[in-house]
């Protein structure tokens, strides 16, 4: 008898869990702490998948539809969902995405510069106040240093130089932003395959799979793929900058783009 097709969506979405399986068992999460948290990620996208079918929602229908016992949906509905988190960059963030790609901070080759702490004509004083107004400028160099994607360079004039680390993708000293990377692009890349498996309008998503490869050829395809997302990151930050500001302020800005790039390497699966 051929599986049905939520026996083959199941078997995929458990494929595709293996590795965050190992993580959390990693960091300590154990299977019953974690389908309990589970819970509650079944009843938010239960009551958003009969919202988007124009289907009543109720105690009822979302115990129907997610399996989740009605007393526990009423628990959980009568305790208030939780806000959405905004999935925005934070300002210390936008300063690094900004000098990275901006042509303002950037030199005749499309390289970061050298930026003095303070003064005017391209500072990083003036870059973080036009980032954020609520945030100071010594207080998001502190957080970029802390995250080591920013170093103190050296002294011209008697003014601090720093320069940007533009190949630090994720922050090696911040374990709380790195989980927030995890969670963000994961999550949007979950999301765009499963838009496409939908039917929806197809959106990006693409990859290309090589085995039978030695260690060397292996590390040379990584130096290649960092060398391809640089120039790529660049190229994109630079325009979507140069869109947000024409689009800013407009009543219909309201959408997001998430454009990412993975490199995974591994032994070969053996059948």
């Amino acid at each position: 008898m051929p599986n049905s097709s939520s026996d083959v969506a199941l078997d995929a979405a458990l494929q595709a869990a293996a590795p965050l399986v190992e993580f959390l068992l990693n960091e300590g999460v154990n299977y019953a702490r974690f389908a309990s948290a589970l819970k509650t990620v079944f009843l938010d996208r239960a009551e958003n998948v009969l919202a988007a079918h124009d289907a009543k929602v109720n105690d009822s229908s979302i115990s129907t539809l997610s399996g989740v016992h009605r007393k526990d949906v009423r628990a959980w509905r009568a305790a208030g969902r939780a806000p959405l988190r905004s999935k925005s960059l934070g300002p210390a963030m936008q300063v690094f995405t900004r000098w990275a790609s901006d042509p303002a901070y950037c030199d005749s080759r499309g390289k970061p510069r050298v930026l003095p702490r303070t003064g005017t004509g391209g500072s990083f004083e003036e870059l973080a106040k036009i980032v954020s107004k609520d945030v100071h400028p010594r207080a998001l160099l502190q957080e970029l240093i802390r995250l080591d994607v920013v170093r103190p360079d050296k002294t011209e004039g008697g003014v601090e130089q720093l320069a940007l680390r533009a190949d630090a993708f994720v922050p090696t000293a911040g374990r709380a932003e790195m989980l927030q990377l995890f969670s963000d692009n994961v999550g949007d890349h979950i999301a765009t395959a499963v838009h496409n498996l939908a039917g929806g309008d197809p959106m990006l998503e693409q990859a290309v799979y090589a085995e039978g490869l030695r260690p060397a050829s292996v590390e040379s395809l990584r130096t290649l793929a960092r060398d391809i997302w640089l120039k790529a990151f660049r190229t994109f930050a630079r325009e979507a900058t140069k869109l947000y500001r024409r689009d800013k302020g407009r009543q219909d800005a309201d959408q997001r783009v998430r454009f990412g790039m993975y490199c995974y390497r591994g032994p070969a699966t053996k059948d």
